[in-house]
C-alpha cells in the first residue's frame, strides 16, 4: 500500500507540475523578431546609416528600451525629473543599440534557431536559442529574457544573454552593474553618467573606424 501511495503521489505531482518549455508564444516571438533584426544586419543593399537606423527601429519594437534604461540605473531612476530622464535616455538608447549591434554583428549571415524556453513566472520566460558565431564557426547559445504585457497581448525583450567563454553575458545586467556603481561613486549625478556613456560611445565608434574588432567595452 505504501508503494502504491508513493506512485500515486508522484503521478499527481507530475501532472500538476509546470510543463518545461511551455511558452510557445514567446518562443515564436523571439524566433521571428530576432531573425528580422539579423536580416537588417545582413541587408547589403542598405547604406551604413540606413542599416543602423532600421536596426534601431526593429530593436525598439523588439525590446522595451525605456524600461531597460530605467532598470540599468536602479533606484536612481525614481529621482530623475522627466527632463533628466529624457537627456539620459537619448544617450543610453544610442549606446545600447550600438552594443546590441556589435554583438549581433558576430552572427552576420546566420539565422537564429529557438531551442526551448523556461517559465520564470506568470509573465516572464527565458527563451533559449542557438546561432552560429562567425568568430568560432560554432553554435553560440543566446538567451532572451521575455516579458508578457499586463494585458497579455504582446511580448517585449528585457535582456539578452550571450554565452561567451563558458559564462553568459547579460547585456542589460552588465550595464546595470557598471552604471549603478558609477552613480554611487558620483552621488547619483545623472549628468556625469551621461558624460560617461558618451565617452564609451565615442570609444566604440573609434574602434569601429579603426577596425579594432569588437567595439564593446564596458
Amino acid at each position: 500500500m505504501k508503494l502504491k501511495s508513493m506512485l500515486t503521489a508522484a503521478i499527481l505531482v507530475a501532472a500538476t507540475a509546470p510543463a518545461a518549455f511551455a511558452d510557445k508564444k514567446s518562443e515564436a516571438y523571439v524566433q521571428a523578431n530576432a531573425n528580422s533584426v539579423l536580416s537588417v544586419l545582413n541587408d547589403r543593399t542598405l547604406s551604413t546609416d540606413a542599416r543602423e537606423k532600421k536596426f534601431g527601429e526593429f530593436m525598439n519594437k523588439f525590446a522595451n528600451m525605456p524600461s531597460i534604461a530605467r532598470r540599468v540605473i536602479g533606484a536612481n531612476a525614481q529621482s530623475l525629473s522627466e527632463a533628466e530622464f529624457s537627456r539620459y535616455y537619448r544617450s543610453f538608447e544610442t549606446y545600447a543599440l550600438e552594443v546590441y549591434q556589435v554583438h549581433f554583428d558576430d552572427f552576420r549571415g546566420e539565422k537564429l534557431r529557438v531551442t526551448g524556453s523556461t517559465d520564470n513566472g506568470p509573465q516572464r520566460s527565458t527563451v533559449e536559442s542557438v546561432i552560429k558565431s562567425l568568430a568560432t564557426g560554432k553554435d553560440t547559445k543566446v538567451y532572451w529574457d521575455v516579458l508578457l504585457s499586463k494585458d497579455g497581448t504582446s511580448y517585449r525583450v528585457r535582456d539578452v544573454g550571450i554565452e561567451l567563454g563558458g559564462s553568459t553575458l547579460w547585456l542589460a545586467q552588465e550595464q546595470a552593474a557598471q552604471f549603478i556603481n558609477y552613480l554611487d561613486r558620483n552621488n547619483g549625478n545623472i549628468d556625469k553618467l551621461i558624460s560617461r556613456i558618451n565617452v564609451l560611445l565615442a570609444d566604440m565608434e573609434a574602434r569601429k573606424k579603426d577596425g579594432r574588432g569588437s567595439a564593446y567595452k564596458g
